[in-house]
């Protein structure tokens, strides 16, 4: 049996020298830049984890409800179906839904395929979600061309089972035919393989205390047990940074040279930083994601970060939620629920922009109430949201002359409920506010502690500049309130100037609360009411304001 095995090895088969095949069954094949690389050891390096890490656990994150489909629109949950509780709560015994989707996708980018067991209820529907390592799945044919599972109980690939295609749940990215997926740690195992190199040759150079390695010269020739000898105990003496700096002591006219290249000639630092771009580059990944913020700015950096959700995230979700409609819901169900994610939350940064653009389609009547509603994930709020209404004496799209007739009446009414529809906008942009003037005061309190004339000189000053911020904060909210209600006209300016007296008083009132909460050493206590009851009651005033201007000009 041993001649057996070296004849196939064809070199030494003990533990210590493996044959180069079998290092790369087990250890993944050697790259040009020397590492290995596997699903495995490719986690090893920070950039390929990070990006690894940042879209699997975005992905477990979020929200993933199952909804019942409302007719003729809308929806609502459906807590009673049995993938609810699968996809929100726990999928099996031994994981959260959290644990179990970011783990799924994880193996879907780094294997190429995540995979779990599907056990079925007498109904057919699904009783469970068990996690099934890719390792031990290969996927086939069998003899009437349909699509299966083989799934070996162990690495060794003892007790095969097979499973057909609606036992088992499959996630997969982009593949050669469209049932499969590549496995990133495969197809970027060159990039992966250099990364862990330079690594590596950072770590053996820091060993060194970051010095290059040298050659001793001896004038003369040294027999094999003095050289080992010699080479022996200069290494024990001061390789490593725990030996740095000891003093050297040299014999018999030895001289020590330095070789090797320094890490800057090398272009050490920047190899690693392309190294991380391009690892970003395999996951579509924005770098500052990963904290690579070498080209970030703050102008830059929300719109990478919306870029990401839509680019990055959604096809994953996309994927889960086509997935989850094949295999979660019986053929019955299918025009009856749906699951989704919801990505509301990572989204708010950019409200302002698509209130201003529903505001746009609403007064061109591209988009009803309803249909903006739709779009942000709430549900309609009656028949009423949706008609749609044109510029033109803003009277409905079919041109219903008894509702054209009754315009200042529909248009408060209008006024209302585009303010209502974008109350949370306005709520946001005085949380910016109020959070800036906050912080600015709380800087300036301590600061002037003990100058009660120069915290009030700094107070009016800061005023006046902030009058600037407010009016950029409301006015695109408040424009958006009056498209919906009216389409484009003169009434954006006599809108815009309400907001702009608005301002106004708001500064002279909240400089004279500020200065006398500084009087009385109550900063502290008027941060608090400002940061927690102020953006609600400033949303109110500037809602109200709005609906007044629009209603004074109709």
């Amino acid at each position: 049996m041993r001649g057996i095995m070296a004849a196939i090895l064809g070199e030494r088969t003990d533990s210590q020298n493996p044959s180069p095949w079998l290092l790369d069954w087990f250890a993944g094949r050697r790259t040009e830049a020397g590492p290995r690389v596997n699903p495995k050891t490719a986690m090893g390096l920070s950039a390929y984890f990070g990006c690894l890490r940042n879209i699997s656990e975005d992905i477990g994150k979020l929200p993933l409800k199952v909804y019942r489909r409302l007719k003729p629109r809308g929806k609502e949950l459906a807590p009673e179906h049995p993938a609810y509780s699968l996809l929100h709560d726990a999928p099996n015994a031994d994981m959260s839904a959290m644990s179990f989707r970011e783990t799924l996708t994880a193996h879907a980018m780094g294997w190429g395929g995540g995979f779990a067991e599907i056990p079925r209820t007498g109904r057919g529907q699904p009783g469970g979600l068990n996690l099934i390592h890719p390792s031990r799945v290969t996927m086939g044919r069998d003899a009437d061309k349909k699509l299966v599972y083989d799934v070996r109980s162990n690495d060794l690939g003892a007790d095969v089972v097979r499973l057909q295609q609606h036992q088992v749940f499959h996630i997969h990215g982009l593949g050669s035919v469209g049932t499969s997926g590549f496995s990133l740690s495969v197809l970027g195992a060159q990039a992966i393989g250099l990364g862990l190199a330079v690594e590596q040759f950072g770590a053996r150079f820091f060993r060194n205390d970051a010095r290059p390695g040298g050659v001793l010269e001896h004038p003369g020739a040294l027999k094999d047990t003095a050289w080992a000898h010699l080479r022996e105990s200069w290494s024990e003496q001061y390789a490593g940074a725990e030996q740095s700096h000891k003093p050297a002591i040299l014999e018999e006219g030895m001289k020590w040279n330095t070789v090797g290249i320094p890490p800057e000639e090398a272009q050490f630092l920047e190899t690693r930083q392309f190294q991380i771009e391009d690892i970003a580059r395999w996951f579509r990944m924005p770098p500052h994601k990963i904290q690579h913020l070498l080209r970030a700015t703050f102008t830059n950096i929300e719109s990478q970060a919306i870029e990401y959700v839509g680019d990055t995230l959604e096809p994953w979700a996309t994927r889960w939620e086509q997935e989850i409609q094949r295999k979660l819901f019986t053929p019955a169900e299918q025009n009856i629920y749906f699951a989704e994610h919801l990505f509301k939350g990572l989204l708010r940064g950019d409200q302002v922009k698509r209130s201003i653009f529903y505001g746009k389609m609403f007064g061109m009547g591209a988009m009803s109430q309803n249909d903006i509603r739709e779009a942000e994930n709430d549900n309609p709020i009656g028949p009423e949201g949706d008609v749609y209404y044109i510029p033109l004496n803003m009277q409905p799209a079919g041109g219903d002359v008894a509702i054209a007739a009754e315009k200042p009446k529909a248009l408060e009414t209008r006024a209302e409920l585009a303010s209502q529809a974008i109350y949370g906008v306005f709520e946001q942009a005085a949380a910016r506010v109020i959070t800036k003037e906050v912080k600015a005061a709380e800087r300036a309190a301590g600061k002037y502690a003990e100058e009660p004339e120069a915290f009030g000189a700094w107070a009016r000053k800061f005023y006046a500049e902030h009058v600037g911020y407010i009016n950029e904060a409301f006015t695109p909210v408040a424009m958006s309130c009056v498209i919906m209600a009216m389409g484009q006209g003169n009434d954006i300016n006599l809108v815009s100037s309400a907001i702009r007296n608005y301002t106004s008083g708001y500064i002279g009132k909240e400089q004279a609360r500020l200065l006398a909460a500084f009087d009385k050493g109550e900063v502290d206590e008027w941060s608090q009411n400002r940061l927690s009851d102020g953006p609600s009651q400033v949303a109110q005033e500037a809602v109200a304001v709005t609906i007044n201007a629009i209603a004074t000009d109709c």
